[in-house]
């Protein structure tokens, strides 16, 4: 269970929130299909998510990265070989095949992606056909889950992450086939027919982006810790309308929720704030606790600020290596489980030798205690927030934007639900 471990253990540092949905997975052997959005961040939250240990399938250049190996240890990965990076051999896709088929055969599940990269497109990429043909080959019967993962802002440290579990692929009817092309290429259809709507990617990229842009706008939580199935189902819900609407009429929708961001930036509220009553008996229940929460946010915020710097080293560093948003994550992940430890020992050097070595101690357990203390400044944050929406509210734009949320949800009522 080591990878299952490092995984929970890692998803509770960078993640705020990690949520899944869906059926529970099937017994027995499973093949588990999952998007690509998110860099070495996708079966990091997908491993703490699931409830069940799963090798991984991962690209055999991983291995080159010496920091990665312990984890691709810990997480049971098999490397395949793709075409792209050079060296795939007919040995080794068999060889890839034979371990996977191993593992399914003594009853356990292997995760993949079957886009075979990870990337920041709107819709999702080709699927190649290892899925499909190590599904059709296996030596026992298995179930193929479809996975989708759905993030609040992927790039973001502390945000959320939802992983949503679909009903099994049905392809009982193509196992007499054997991995012939032509049951091959079906069940690869099916897989991505599964797949899809269990995500935010589609084909039309500027409808999805309108659809998010709207669902957003109606959300009725924080933004670090919306429901992102509830965004998902509106999502979903959105593109097939958004879709069949004239082009005079969606250019029209879209300066409107771009007006109303614009707003929403300036004034430095939520979408969920515009309008909100804001009883005194609520607010009567909320002082004590938020008065709590921002006062251990004074005692704790010098702390964080000691790593502010190596914070920042790590944030300018992923912007420096890649500007594909599909990597960042993981690069800030990897750039602060060694950067913020050295920034630490750093640290208590200097401090060991300015101020003797019990000051040494310090700094690592400034460390622990911001991190630990992460929830009580976000939720002292949220008490910032709110105290903004509270004293906002009675804005001149607010009954303009009340009127057009609710034409939105008189144009699209399945979005009330």
């Amino acid at each position: 269970m080591a990878g299952s471990k490092v995984a929970r253990l890692l998803g509770r540092i960078w993640f705020r929130a990690l949520r899944r949905e869906g059926p529970p997975l099937p017994p027995g052997p499973c093949l588990i299909l999952l998007n690509h959005p998110n860099g070495l961040l996708d079966p990091l939250a997908a491993a703490a998510l699931l409830d069940r240990r799963a090798g991984w399938l991962a690209k055999a250049t991983l291995w080159k990265l010496a920091p990665l190996r312990p984890f691709l240890a810990a997480f049971r990965a098999i490397p395949v070989t793709r075409p792209k990076d050079g060296g795939a051999t007919p040995e080794s896709i068999q060889q890839c095949f034979r371990k996977v088929h191993e593992v399914l055969a003594r009853g356990g599940s292997v995760a993949m992606f079957p886009e075979g990269v990870s990337h920041s497109e709107a819709d999702l990429a080709p699927l190649k056909t290892g899925a499909a043909r190590m599904a059709l080959s296996s030596p026992v019967p298995l179930s193929l889950v479809p996975a989708g993962l759905v993030y609040g802002d992927r790039a973001t440290f502390r945000h959320s992450a939802l992983l949503r579990l679909g009903e099994p692929v049905p392809w009982e009817d193509l196992a007499a086939q054997g991995a012939e092309p032509e049951a091959v290429a079906e069940l690869t259809v099916r897989i991505r027919a599964a797949l899809q709507p269990l995500t935010l990617h589609d084909a039309e990229a500027r409808v999805l982006a309108l659809a998010q842009d709207v669902a957003w706008l109606l959300a009725e939580a924080p933004g670090s810790r919306v429901d992102l199935e509830a965004l998902r189902r509106r999502v979903r819900a959105l593109v097939p309308h958004l879709a069949a609407l004239p082009g005079g009429e969606r250019a029209a929708l879209e300066a409107r929720v771009r007006e109303a961001q614009t707003w929403l930036r300036a004034k430095g509220l939520r979408p969920d704030q515009v309008g909100y009553p804001y009883p005194g008996a609520e607010i009567r229940h909320w002082l004590p606790g938020a008065a709590l929460r921002l006062g251990l946010a004074v005692l704790l915020l010098p702390l964080a600020l000691l790593f502010w710097p190596s914070y920042r080293l790590v944030d300018w560093a992923a912007g420096r290596f890649t500007d594909e948003g599909d990597q960042a994550a993981t690069l800030k992940l990897l750039g602060g489980l060694l950067l913020h430890p050295l920034w630490a020992v750093l640290l208590a050097v200097l401090s060991g030798l300015c101020w003797g070595w019990p000051a040494a101690l310090v700094p690592p357990v400034a460390l622990l205690l911001a991190l630990l203390g992460l929830p009580v400044l976000e939720r002292a944050r949220e008490d910032l927030q709110a105290i903004r929406g509270f004293l906002r509210r009675r804005d001149p734009a607010v009954p303009d934007l009340l009127e057009a949320r609710k034409q939105l949800l008189a144009a699209f009522p399945e979005l009330g639900q």
